[in-house]
């Protein structure tokens, strides 16, 4: 048969109005960002800023 169109494919359909394949719009599978890794990635990047400070202030006080 020719033209026959599988109108059962998963998470989409066919529209015969507009003969366009609609699919939805992205769910959200994976969980947004919690505040514990924001906690975490934060003490990091502040570990990091003394890290850098303790090495400059090192640096210019050999001097």
């Amino acid at each position: 048969m020719k033209g026959v169109l599988d109108v059962t494919t998963p998470g989409r359909w066919y529209d015969p109005i507009s003969e366009r394949w609609i699919e939805p719009r992205d769910t959200r599978t994976a969980t947004p960002p919690r505040a514990e890794d924001d906690a975490v990635f934060e003490r990091q990047r502040k570990l990091q800023i003394e890290r850098i400070w303790r090495a400059l202030v090192d640096c210019c006080a050999r001097e």
